[in-house]
């Protein structure tokens, strides 16, 4: 027998066999025999590629087309096979599924809420970019060109042709603190909540992108009492709680002097919860002179105060959360549990 033969036999074993197939099991008893790996087409394949060049050119066009008239006999018997009875039925009086509902992320709702307190006591809610120039991220901030702030170890430096000079995203929102005393005459009271970033390992406590809330007012008469109560004020209404006990610890920060890092507590905690103890939660003090001086604000004559949070630990410590890399993440089963 020719090749040109078994090409015509095998396509009429095919037909017929897609045409007898009744059931899903004859269906695909029929498709590996003729289309499987070891089926009887790519048996032909194999003879053909054993043919000479002349009968290669002659039979080509006829293996392609057998091929074809397969193939199109299977996507025929599959579309006339009518359903198994082993299929599941569809029972059309059954109520739908329920839509889910999204949420808010709880970052959102405490960043909304932080908003909000400031506003109240007469904060304005700003921002900068978050790809900052060094003059402003450091230089403005009386941060000295050897700060270990600078090194490529804790800052994301970046370069492009087009740039004049390199720039960095920034480390801190305390960068909008330099470009409002650029544009802003005081008095003035300002709040930033965004993005930072720091080159540094990722943990449970740590992250290299997160939120930081700043805030800072500058005018006359200005002391570390109105500080702390602006702090107060805040932390009782963010954590919902009246009894937060706040403790002011020496500190230094390049921008601000005095310096100091704030430590919190609840007075009425639960017996053996770890809010019963100190916690550090941000740094904070009075605007330094020179920073002042850098904007064209006079020190003797205006005074103020910033201070800066991580808002991720805010809400860890309001949730119990014990992990920052949560906010981060793409787990729906963690943040659907801050839904309303």
């Amino acid at each position: 027998m020719t090749l040109k033969e078994d090409f015509e036999r095998t396509k009429a074993e095919a037909l017929a066999a897609f045409a007898a197939a009744t059931t899903p099991a004859d269906l695909e008893a029929a498709r590996v025999a003729y289309l499987g790996r070891s089926g009887k087409l790519k048996d032909l394949q194999k003879a053909f590629g054993t043919a000479s060049p002349e009968d290669k050119r002659l039979l080509g066009p006829l293996f392609n087309e057998v091929k074809t008239a397969i193939e199109a006999a299977l996507s025929a018997s599959q579309a006339a096979r009518p359903a198994a009875a082993d299929d599941a039925p569809i029972d059309l009086t059954l109520p739908v599924r329920a839509a889910r509902l999204g949420s808010i992320h709880p970052l959102s709702q405490v960043a909304l809420e932080v908003e909000q307190v400031f506003t109240s006591m007469g904060y304005q809610v700003v921002d900068g970019p978050h790809i900052e120039f060094d003059e402003f991220n450091f230089s403005r901030l009386n941060i000295p060109p050897d700060h270990p702030a600078r090194d490529h170890q804790d800052t994301f430096w970046l370069k492009s042709p087009g740039w004049a000079e390199s720039k960095l995203l920034r480390t801190h929102t305390s960068s909008v603190q330099s470009r409002t005393y650029q544009t802003t005459k005081p008095p003035f009271r300002r709040v930033v909540v965004g993005k930072v970033f720091r080159y540094e390992a990722v943990d449970a406590t740590h992250d290299n992108t997160f939120t930081q809330v700043e805030g800072f007012i500058v005018d006359r008469d200005i002391t570390v009492a109105n500080m702390v109560g602006t702090i107060r004020t805040m932390l009782s209404a963010v954590l919902k709680r009246d009894d937060i006990e706040v403790r002011l610890r020496p500190s230094f920060f390049p921008f601000v002097e005095p310096g100091f890092e704030v430590d919190v507590r609840y007075a009425n905690a639960e017996p053996g919860s770890r809010f019963g103890k100190w916690l550090e939660l941000m740094g904070c003090g009075m605007i330094h002179p020179k920073v002042l001086e850098m904007g064209a604000i006079d020190p003797a004559e205006w005074q103020g105060f910033a201070f800066g949070l991580g808002l991720e630990r805010l809400c860890m410590i309001r949730h119990g959360i014990s992990d920052i890399r949560m906010f981060n993440g793409a787990d729906l089963r963690a943040l659907r549990q801050f839904g309303a």
